[in-house]
């Protein structure tokens, strides 16, 4: 019923009524069966007809009973189906029937009827007894009923007066063996034939008296020890610890149920109930990294043995244990394991990872007390020390472990260990307690690494990667990914675990996965200790220019007083020098010179061209006082001025640096700055001598045509400028008239054909440029007639028939003859050519026509219109004829 009503939202009245009546009936049945009990413990004889009522009372409540568990086991199934269930249940709301009205009347019959019978016995019982017995099922159910109505559920006693009057009996789960004790102030021999007596058992468990250390024998451990006496069979407990009063959380839940009194109250303890257990471990330097080894014998731990079996094979009673552990209801637990219920509930029910989970010590110490397999895991593969272990519970650790839990147990869920567990979460005595009880310091943990590996970090105690150091963890043993200890110490900048590791052996010249050397580099301090441990710097060439890239002074002047070389390359291309001055350090770039840095040795670049590329202008006279030479190799001015870095030109021409010399690519200075339309390197460059007769990438006058400053610049101090053919074509391409016009200035003719073919006019007839084309046949005195590639009027036929027909205008102005024959053809050809009818008769009018010329084919031009049926072109060619 209590399943049933954890599956439904909202009970139905009429379910909540027969939930009341069953709770009723089970009250007065642990009533009546408490009595009955008690009767027959203390030697009482019962008549047979009351025995005879009793039986007859029982059989009736066991078939009212078994009436209603049919009922709700068809509920409970109908709940737990599918779709067609929910049909069903859609049904029975419209139609009502859900057995409950047939079995309601009988219910409420048995519980009259037991009410009666509980009227039978002439004395009271305490609520303390009569709520352990009903069990945690009838718990579950009034919470239900209490959950659903919103009022606290009561049952009313037969007697009004049963429950003021107090107890009279009361009576412990657990018998006594058959031996002396001496309580406090009284001399008692328990027996178990007067044990149940009203004044002995007042006596052993009234409120006022408890059971000091001293009335039991102590067992190894100063703690519960389980045994027997040689007079009887029954289980003795031995108790060292003092005991006072206190609750967690979950118990004052329960102070209602269940106050805590006699001698299985396991909420009395002095700081946690584990504390006699685990004080001697404690008592030792846990929070060092002195090294312990203890091994666990678990028989030498307390135990205690169940009292029956009676509920060993019942069903679900793993599954109840959890419950009570989850709900913190120790008294219930204790019950359970008292008659018989195994502790270990299984994967799906793991009452004592339950307990740890929840911090709930005193079930903890419970479930190790009744024999608890510490090393169980649960369904997510979590064994119990795990579980303690990734939660830092250290008392509940040290008691698994001493009741036998295995530190190097893994997870089968893939989490690692315990002690892995305890190095993540850097708990250095949990640690230690794992190691004490032989936990393996060079397991690896379940992402493939060392735990020394995983223990280092910016905030590790140094004091756990010595404890397992001291604890026998190697010091070079890698990692999945080849990372060792000493790497991981030194990337995470700690010196001082780095010194701890290399006392204990640690090889400083062992890659992991590189050499620590390179990530040293990055911090000074680690780098000092791998210094004075003899680190090898020829397994690690180039770490001069990776201190000098990471701007580490400190680095590069341990390096340095090691002797490692300031020249050596790394990854044979890049030196310190050239790194230094790349970053514009000085006081490095100093620091390196004055040990030792070549100034001539290269990286990507020479140091010299470094200064010039990056703008170091102010590095180069000490390199020069250093010995660079400026001549090697060539072309360093030519650099400067391709990095438009004039005021390194103009100090490297005052320091000797040829202006001439050319770059590797051919490239002189001169050229260079042409290119770069740099006016002010071309003064400076030939008034320091540059030469502008020597070609580099070009001509220097050839490429200064596209800058007529430059170019006047260059003509000022060039002796022959028509040795340059075709620079007159040159800047008509280039589409400079002022070059064109300091050219014919200085001499070079307009006639100027480039590779004897392409002659100025036709240039820049072909280009459309019309300003130069009057220059030249105006000023320049072109000849309108000379060929170039054609002549000039076929050329402006050809490129202008459309656009710019000026320039065609232009040259019959300047008397071109559209009659005169190149290679075959003719002007009057080409206007045939065109079909342009009205440019061919502009032609004949202003030259006229003459008929006899003829391509290469041999056609006359009238021959040459007629093939093409152009009788306009024909009568426009006759008629010029006729009017010459």
């Amino acid at each position: 019923m209590s399943k049933y009503a954890s599956l439904v939202n909202a009970p139905s009245p009429e379910f909540l009524t027969l939930a009341k009546e069953i709770l009723g009936v089970y009250h007065m049945l642990a009533r009546v069966c408490t009595c009955l009990l008690d009767a027959m413990r203390g030697g009482q004889a019962l008549s047979l007809d009351l025995i005879d009522v009793m039986v007859k009372k029982f059989q009736n409540a066991q078939t009212c009973l078994q009436s209603i568990e049919h009922v709700v086991s068809k509920l409970l199934e109908g709940r737990r189906k599918g779709t067609m269930s929910r049909m069903r249940r859609g049904f029975g709301k419209m139609f009502r029937d859900t057995g409950i009205e047939k079995v309601l009347p009988e219910a409420i019959r048995t519980h009259e009827d037991l009410k009666s019978a509980a009227l039978m016995f002439h004395w009271n019982l305490g609520s303390e007894r009569l709520e352990s017995a009903l069990g945690i099922g009838f718990l579950d159910l009034a919470a239900a009923v209490e959950a659903a109505t919103g009022q606290a559920f009561r049952i009313t006693s037969p007697s009004p007066t049963s429950e003021e009057n107090g107890s009279s009996h009361r009576f412990e789960a657990f018998p006594l063996p058959n031996t002396h004790h001496r309580l406090k102030g009284h001399d008692v021999v328990a027996h178990p034939q007067n044990l149940h007596s009203p004044a002995t058992a007042e006596l052993l468990f009234s409120d006022h008296t408890r059971l000091s250390a001293s009335d039991y024998a102590h067992g190894d451990n100063g703690a519960m020890v389980s045994g027997r006496d040689g007079s009887g069979d029954s289980p003795i407990l031995k108790y060292t610890s003092s005991v006072s009063s206190s609750h967690n959380s979950r118990d004052r839940q329960n102070e209602r149920l269940f106050s805590p009194t006699g001698l299985h109250t396991f909420a009395e303890t002095a700081t946690t109930a584990l504390d006699a257990i685990v004080e001697d471990i404690q008592a030792l330097e846990l929070g060092s990294a002195k090294v312990f080894r203890l091994n666990s014998t678990p028989s030498d731990m307390p135990h205690i043995k169940s009292s029956s079996r009676m509920d060993a094979d019942k069903p679900n009673a793993g599954a109840e244990l959890a419950s009570a552990i989850r709900a913190g209801n120790h008294r219930i637990a204790q019950q359970l394991l008292d008659r018989g219920v195994s502790p270990d509930g299984g994967p799906e029910a793991h009452a004592l990872n339950d307990a740890i989970s929840s911090q709930d010590t005193d079930a903890v110490r419970l479930l190790l007390l009744y024999g608890v397999n510490p090393n169980t895991a649960d369904k997510h593969g979590q064994s119990p020390l795990m579980v303690a272990c990734r939660t830092g519970q250290l008392e509940v650790a040290i008691a698994l472990l001493k009741y036998g839990a295995d530190p190097n147990l893994g997870s089968t869920g893939g989490t690692g260990s315990p002690l892995e567990a305890a190095v993540v979460i850097a708990h250095i005595r949990l640690a230690h307690v794992l190691l004490m009880y032989g936990g393996d310091a060079n397991q690896m943990t379940s992402c493939g690494n060392t735990l020394l590996c995983k223990s280092i970090g910016q905030s590790t105690p140094k004091a756990l990667v010595d404890l397992l150091l001291n604890y026998g963890a190697l010091p070079n043993k890698k990692n999945t990914k080849g990372k060792t200890a000493l790497f991981e110490a030194v990337s995470n900048a700690r010196a001082d675990i780095v010194a701890s590791l290399m006392e204990h052996g640690a090889d400083a010249n062992l890659p992991g996965p590189k050499h620590a050397l390179w990530p040293a580099t990055y911090h000074p301090e680690c780098l000092r200790i791998l210094v004075a441990s003899s680190a090898d710097f020829k397994k690690a060439p180039g770490i001069m220019e990776l201190a000098a890239s990471l701007n580490n002074l400190e680095s590069i002047r341990i390096l340095l007083k090691a002797g490692v070389d300031p020249n050596v390359k790394k990854d044979g291309v890049y030196t310190p020098l050239c790194t230094s001055i790349r970053d514009n350090r000085a006081d490095i770039f100093q620091l390196l010179l004055r040990s030792g840095a070549d100034p001539n040795v290269p990286a990507s670049e020479y140091p010299a061209f470094k200064c010039v590329t990056h703008h170091r202008n102010h590095f180069l006279p000490a390199l020069l006082a250093a010995g660079a030479k400026l001549d090697t190799p060539k072309g360093i001015v030519e650099t400067a001025v391709a990095s438009k870095n004039p005021k390194a030109v103009r100090w490297l021409l005052e320091n000797g640096a040829d202006p001439n010399d050319k770059c590797p690519n051919g490239q002189t200075a001169l050229t260079a700055a042409i290119s770069e339309n740099d006016m002010d390197c071309v003064d400076v460059l030939l008034s320091h001598g540059a030469n502008p007769n020597i070609r580099g990438q070009d001509w220097p006058a050839c490429m200064a045509v596209r800058h007529p400053e430059i170019l006047k610049r260059i003509l000022a101090v060039l002796q022959q400028p028509r040795a340059f053919k075709g620079i007159m074509e040159m800047a008509v391409a280039a589409n400079q008239l002022e070059s064109v016009k300091a050219l014919r200035a200085a001499g070079v003719s307009v006639e100027d054909r480039n590779v004897g073919v392409f002659s100025p006019l036709t240039t820049a007839i072909r280009e459309h440029r019309t300003d130069i084309v009057a220059y030249l046949i105006g000023e320049g005195g072109a000849d309108v007639n000379a060929p170039g590639e054609h002549l000039p009027i076929v050329k402006a036929l050809r490129r202008c028939q459309t656009e710019h027909v000026e320039i065609i205008d232009m040259l019959l102005e300047k008397g071109a003859d559209p009659n005169k024959m190149y290679r075959g053809w003719n002007g009057i050809m080409q206007a045939l050519e065109n079909g342009d009818a009205d440019m061919l008769k502009k032609l004949t009018d202003k030259a006229g026509v003459n008929l006899e010329n003829k391509d290469e084919l041999g056609r006359t031009v009238v021959e040459i219109a007629a093939s093409r049926k152009w009788d306009e072109a024909v009568d426009i060619l006759m008629s010029s004829k006729a009017q010459s």
